[in-house]
């Protein structure tokens, strides 16, 4: 383990306390008694009885390292990493000889005769286990820093494609107000006033990737504020929400887009407009946001779908494989996208 690595970016002793972890070590210290097992591998019933006290022990080793790692990792990862790195080490390795000794003298005093030379198997019992010790905390130091690495590799595509959406819909709107300013100077000038509230929002925040359902909504209906200045009663928006939802945490921009896109795509070319209903609700282990609007099939545009894209991917990004997205053109355009934990 490196000394460059900063104590305060990345500890170099891991949470040996995460599930995960305890059953690696479990699994692993039982490998390490399978394996040594074979040396002295017999069909005797002496074998099994051996190969018992050498799981018990080694367990009880396993079990006592996990919980003096759990308990006092904050401890160790306060020193440089060589110096704590030898504190961890001694400590498993007296742990892991007054355990054998312990556990031989128990097998001399019962007249078991299972242990055949204690002091050879207690130096055995602990280079073992501080050679299992370091190869794990090797293994979960890398794992951390590779995780570490993915998610900061999600959050940079994260921003980049939230730095792509917002202005993708700040120009649209301002399109729109440019369109009133000839026809509706009034209704232009409370739509500059709208936007600059979506303007707030985007810039106040700008590293901010998640909110929740109902901020979410707030940029919804504002958007729509500026569109039914300009649409007037060709617009037209119904909302489904269930409210236990609304504290629901989402992709920053992960419904708007799909108001924008039923707006520019959908509505907009329709002589007699339409309703734009948007439907979000409880499934089981999970949620479901739809949004359904009238369309013409020649009037959709390949730009739709780059917006399309960009929600799916954030999608993913923040749920993996929980999310699915699926877009339909058959009567209406039916955009869905729901998460099932």
């Amino acid at each position: 383990m490196s000394n460059e690595l900063p104590n305060t970016t990345q500890p170099w002793l891991a949470d040996f306390s995460d599930p995960i972890r305890i059953f690696t070590v479990i699994v692993v210290a039982e490998m390490m008694v399978v394996i040594y097992s074979l040396s002295f591998l017999s069909f005797e019933f002496a074998y099994f009885n051996q190969l018992a006290v050498l799981s018990l022990l080694t367990q009880l080793i396993a079990v006592s390292v996990v919980v003096l790692l759990s308990v006092l990792g904050q401890f160790f990862n306060q020193f440089k990493v060589v110096f704590g790195l030898g504190m961890v080490l001694l400590l498993t390795l007296v742990l892991a000889a007054t355990y054998t000794l312990l556990l031989s003298w128990i097998d001399q005093a019962l007249m078991f005769d299972l242990i055949d030379n204690s002091l050879l198997t207690t130096l055995k019992i602990s280079l073992a286990t501080g050679m299992t010790l370091l190869a794990l905390m090797r293994y979960f130091y890398v794992q951390e820093q590779w995780t570490a690495q993915v998610e900061a590799l999600a959050k940079a595509q994260m921003n980049a494609l939230q730095a792509r959406i917002k202005p993708h819909f700040l120009y649209n709107s301002l399109n729109s107000i440019a369109t009133l300013i000839v026809i509706d100077p009034p209704a232009a000038e409370k739509a500059v006033l709208n936007l600059s509230s979506l303007f707030r929002k985007a810039f106040s925040s700008p590293g901010q990737s998640m909110t929740t359902l109902a901020k979410e909504l707030e940029w919804v209906n504002e958007y729509l504020a500026i569109e039914k200045l300009r649409l007037m009663e060709r617009l037209d928006y119904q909302q489904d929400v269930d409210e236990d939802l609304l504290v629901q945490k989402v992709p920053l921009l992960s419904i708007q887009p799909l108001i924008e896109n039923a707006v520019i795509h959908g509505i907009q070319h329709l002589t007699d407009g339409g309703v734009i209903n948007l439907s979000i609700k409880a499934i089981h282990a999970g949620f479901r946001v739809q949004v359904t609007n009238p369309f013409k099939a020649d009037q959709i545009k390949s730009g739709s779908k780059t917006g399309l894209d960009n929600i799916r991917q954030r999608l993913v990004l923040v749920y993996g494989d929980k999310v699915t997205m699926q877009i339909d053109r058959n009567d209406l355009f039916v955009a869905t996208w729901e998460v099932k934990y």
